[in-house]
């Protein structure tokens, strides 16, 4: 830790130094007035040709050729588009409004029909028109999955195809980048190079193909707006998927549509207690709180259970044709059953309590594939359908050895069958996401997480990297992403959710919006830097104001790294209040803080002529403003003028569309309370 101290330390005082070389080189060394740029400065976003780290799944390789798509700031190039979906549609829209920007052009949109390839040909084709099929090129889809891309060039024809149509959108990402340095970093921000009169051709040799398929968040990314920037914000960072929207819905009564249940911490609405508890007892727990996944070591009521709940994912099957997931998920309490038939099943099963949560879902899963299987049920078939259950609080330990010459010691009634999915969902709420993932007191976790990895393959992953009772407080994950990432990669996990601040839809204070950022580049590319990343994040955001919102950063940082030090935070530090408590926030680190924002707004006083760009900037300070005002009111309201950051604060939170406080707690109490 007092390694992890000095580093910060380090970077605290690059960061200062910076900003004052910074400052003395634009005043000439003599507090000179400068001349008002027209606009922010720009960020350097050039993609680096052939510059994969790992495999050949993220490979821009783009030679310039002679032909040119934009010549002295006209073009004879077009839009060419199949039978239009969703993304393709999103696809074309983006092409056409980003190159009309970046150029001044707006491209003519041609609906394929029946153009074929031809070698003088001037398009940039979308998906998989009649021109592509009939180019010559040929592209391997299994291999790109539902969002990786190809983009490839074929005489003076530009192709960009997915291995769906979510591919193409993000091919247009990616070509928007390699011609005009286009980077998305928050709903409103986002860099683009413009009064652009010349762009060659390229003899273009893309694979851009997700290190982790599947990612969901929640908060910030899930806008129900219908501004343009806002909805597309998901997509243009490249997370769509919706967590619960994944998975079956297990409906409490049998038949019934209209009792529909929580998604994830399911399984009482699988046995409603309500309706069994009486009849059924041995359904449950001995503290009645989770099932009891042996009943009570009773095999006809074990059928039974097993029976009713294959039953409720089959009719969940036919309602909902789309889906693919089936989980059971305990529910989010330690109380675990502790009768003799639990305890008994666990010694067997390397003292493992997931042995019998895993043992349920695969005869759940077998009864399902089964009926599925069946010639009436032709119509429900599904080779996609999959289940997943929580390796999470006392089911996080495997149950199986795992030798260190890579053998693996399972009993036979849980050997895996080979035509059932059956997957972990590791919630690892006992990683210590505030230090180095490879810290030793991380090292349990990691072991229980890789061997799960070795056991089944395709694993999911559900990570924190918050304070879920203190949404205002700056908490640090970015040293433990350092490696994560690329570890869940090297693990072949296919899914992964990010919780940070449940169900937030405007800003997030304490620089969640950075870490929003950084966890969708790092989820699509893991060989990114960390730091490179926030470096460019704060170039973007800010402008003229990073160096001094780069102080902030690391201010925060530092208060974190000392705390975790000094109070022995671990992986339960998510639960803490830290802006309820003077002893872990002093009057001096919140006076540093305001400080510092006061250069960040001075920073940006220049464009204040210029209404849109100045509100914009602001606001992205305002949003990190509202972490000190917090303790400030809430803490130091006799050594501040409340009656000024009061209302601020207030307005700030109602304008940002910032709803809680808490993970269960809304805002209107603390503002009520002022």
């Amino acid at each position: 830790m007092k390694k992890i101290l000095s580093i910060l330390l380090v970077l605290a005082l690059f960061v200062s130094l910076a900003a004052c070389g910074k400052n003395n080189e634009s005043n000439g060394g003599g507090g000179e007035s400068v001349a008002v740029p027209e606009q922010p400065k720009k960020v350097s976003n050039r993609y680096n040709e052939n510059s994969d780290k790992w495999t050949k799944t993220h490979w821009f390789e783009g030679k310039e050729k002679d032909d040119y798509i934009v010549k002295n700031g006209t073009t004879e190039y077009k839009i060419l588009v199949p039978e239009l979906t969703t993304f393709t549609t999103f696809a074309r829209d983006e092409l056409v409004r980003f190159f009309n920007e970046a150029t001044g052009i707006k491209l003519e949109v041609v609906q394929d029909e029946s153009i074929s390839h031809t070698a003088d040909g001037k398009y940039i084709s979308l998906g998989d028109t009649n021109a592509f099929k009939t180019s010559g090129l040929s592209v391997d889809k299994s291999a790109l999955g539902r969002d990786g891309v190809r983009i490839l060039t074929k005489d003076k024809t530009v192709y960009i195809v997915g291995g769906t149509d979510n591919g193409v959108l993000y091919g247009v990402y990616d070509f928007l980048k390699m011609n005009f340095g286009f980077e998305v970093y928050y709903k409103d921000c986002y860099d683009l190079d413009t009064g652009v009169k010349e762009v060659k051709l390229r003899d273009y040799n893309v694979t851009d193909i997700s290190d982790i398929p599947w990612k969901a968040r929640v908060g910030i990314l899930q806008c129900e707006t219908q501004d343009t920037d806002d909805y597309m914000f998901a997509y243009r960072m490249r997370t769509t998927d919706m967590l619960e929207d994944l998975m079956f819905p297990i409906h409490e009564e049998l038949g019934n549509s209209g009792s529909k249940s929580d998604r994830l911490h399911n399984s009482l609405y699988y046995l409603p207690k309500a309706q069994y508890l009486v009849s059924d007892p041995e359904f449950y727990s001995t503290k009645g709180e989770q099932l009891c996944y042996t009943a009570r070591g009773n095999k006809e009521k074990y059928e039974k259970m097993v029976d009713i709940c294959a039953q409720k994912v089959e009719q969940s099957i036919k309602w909902y044709p789309t889906l693919n997931t089936v989980h059971i998920g305990i529910m989010d309490n330690w109380q675990s059953c502790e009768c003799d038939a639990c305890k008994a099943f666990a010694a067997a099963h390397n003292n493992a309590e997931s042995a019998a949560v895993y043992k349920f879902v695969q005869d759940m899963a077998r009864k399902v594939v089964d009926w599925m299987n069946l010639s009436e049920n032709e119509e429900y078939k599904r080779d996609d359908l999959q289940f997943t259950f929580f390796a999470y609080q006392w089911t996080l330990k495997p149950p199986f050895e795992i030798k260190e010459d890579g053998e693996v010691i399972i009993a036979d009634d849980i050997v895996p069958d080979a035509d059932l999915k059956i997957k972990p969902f590791n919630a690892f709420s006992s990683f210590d996401f505030g230090i180095r993932m490879d810290s030793p007191t991380n090292a349990e976790q990691i072991e229980y997480a890789t061997q799960w990895a070795q056991y089944v393959s395709d694993g999911w992953s559900w990570t924190y990297g918050c304070f879920f009772n203190d949404y205002f407080c700056f908490y640090d994950p970015y040293t433990f992403y350092d490696d994560y990432y690329k570890w869940l990669y090297e693990q072949k996990y296919q899914f992964t959710f990010a919780q940070f601040h449940s169900r937030q839809r405007g800003a997030d204070a304490g620089f969640y919006t950075l870490a929003n950022y950084v966890t969708c580049k790092l989820t699509w590319d893991s060989s990114l830097s960390t730091a490179d990343l926030i470096d460019d994040y704060f170039n973007a955001m800010y402008s003229d104001a990073a160096d001094a919102m780069k102080e902030v950063f690391y201010e925060c940082r530092l208060w974190f790294a000392e705390n975790h030090e000094k109070e022995g935070w671990g992986w339960s530090a998510n639960q803490l209040q830290p802006t309820n408590n003077p002893n872990l926030i002093s009057l001096g680190f919140i006076n540093t803080l305001f400080t510092k924002l006061d250069k960040a707004y001075a920073a940006i006083e220049k464009y204040s002529k210029d209404e849109a760009t100045y509100a914009k900037l602001k606001e992205h300070i305002d949003i990190e403003w509202l972490f000190p005002a917090k303790c400030a009111i809430g803490l130091y309201s006799g050594k501040y003028d409340v009656s000024e950051i009061k209302p601020k604060f207030k307005s700030l939170c109602n304008s940002l569309g910032i709803t809680k406080v808490a993970e269960n707690v809304g805002i209107e109490s603390f503002i009520d309370s002022f």
